[in-house]
């Protein structure tokens, strides 16, 4: 067996590994070539007074569509879910009757159980770059919201895009403004969330250059700076990667999550699936005892309902098999920068689950390779 080579700083560890010694090794290969690709730009996150990724990365936009142009305050870029979501409200032409004419859509946030209801409408997007000129250019049906409810029992099995029981519902609401740009979120609740609705998936145009069929790669690297689109060597240079398997039943480009291991408290570790989520400060954790974890209760603060919650000096320890494998780990309450606020312990799940929160990316730039089916970190 290999020997460790292990990095610590504060609660955190790099550890270089033969992805043979963790569950998951047969997905964890060199990585994907990108030596044919040339075509890359940035769509800039909005500055923020505060450090990088303590609230979620905004980005400026401009949409053009059958319902009017409309220019949306910043717009949250979140991984934790797939599609654009505006409000019906704030576009200029809406009507339920121009509405109607598109397809009927919804979509739900697991963690603040969110349900938004609408139509599907296509769209043209324009990113701002940072002097306020156009960075890039895509076309993806948009979800324009009619109706906005809070949904605790949304089951997506029995009843996707209705709720039996909401706590709130609003109809019409106004300023929603959100573009989801993760993969493998269908089972969470977003069975439309495809990979059509993907607007870094979905790019025609980068600083006014039309999108290259041979040149240009379909994924995308999240950095602080922001979320470059078109993956390149260059641009992928020092990450280690890990294959990601196609989802049963999915299109192009529709891959599951990333593979991974979690161990937390004196748990040994669980194989299953990882999030990096920019959407949210929390840690959901999911694995097959959580009875058996040091929790306590108190208020979700995603969702505002009572959770149980991980204990402070309970430690979390999460690999992801890429070669060489990559660890990170820090104990709740010892104020680790990539530490979430929250630990929300799930029910018991046969497969391990974790959503680290956007806090992860303090120390790592994230990867998806769309074209080829790869996930990729690389440590800053």
């Amino acid at each position: 067996m290999r020997a460790l080579r292990t990095l610590r700083r504060g609660g955190f560890s790099v550890v270089g590994l033969a992805a043979l010694l963790v569950g998951g090794a047969a997905h964890a290969q060199a990585g994907p070539d990108l030596t044919a690709y040339a075509q890359t730009g940035l769509i800039p996150f909005l500055p923020s007074s505060q450090q990088p990724f303590e609230a979620p990365p905004k980005v400026a936009l401009r949409l053009e569509g059958p319902l009017g142009a409309f220019q949306p305050h910043p717009v949250v870029m979140d991984t934790g879910s797939t599609g654009v979501v505006v409000s019906a409200a704030d576009l200029p032409g809406y009507s339920a009757a121009k509405a109607a004419a598109y397809p009927a859509g919804w979509e739900f946030l697991s963690s603040s159980k969110r349900l938004w209801v609408g139509h599907w409408v296509p769209t043209t997007i324009v990113y701002a770059d940072a002097a306020g000129g156009e960075a890039a250019r895509a076309q993806v049906p948009v979800l324009i919201v009619e109706t906005a409810m809070k949904c605790p029992g949304y089951d997506t099995k029995t009843s996707p895009g209705t709720c039996a029981a909401p706590t709130e519902t609003v109809d019409l609401p106004r300023g929603i403004a959100y573009m989801g740009v993760g993969f493998g979120r269908e089972r969470n609740g977003q069975t439309q969330g495809t990979p059509d609705k993907n607007p870094l998936l979905n790019l025609t145009a980068l600083a006014g250059k039309p999108i290259s069929a041979k040149g240009f790669r379909k994924g995308y690297v999240i950095t602080p700076d922001g979320a470059r689109v078109g993956l390149t060597a260059q641009a992928a240079a020092g990450f280690r990667f890990v294959k990601l398997d196609a989802r049963p039943g999915g299109g192009p480009l529709d891959w599951g999550q990333a593979p991974m291991t979690v161990a937390a408290g004196d748990q040994p570790a669980q194989a299953g699936a990882l999030l990096i989520d920019t959407g949210i400060a929390t840690m959901y954790l999911g694995v097959a005892d959580p009875a058996a974890l040091k929790t306590h209760t108190e208020t979700n603060q995603n969702a505002k309902t009572p959770s149980k919650v991980l204990d402070d000096g309970q430690t979390v320890t999460v690999t992801v098999p890429t070669a060489p494998a990559t660890t990170f780990a820090f104990t709740v309450g010892q104020g680790d920068p990539i530490a979430p606020s929250q630990v929300l312990v799930n029910s018991p799940m046969t497969k391990a689950f974790v959503n680290t929160g956007r806090h992860a990316l303090r120390r790592y730039d994230v990867l998806f390779d769309a074209d080829g089916g790869w996930f990729g970190l690389r440590e800053r």
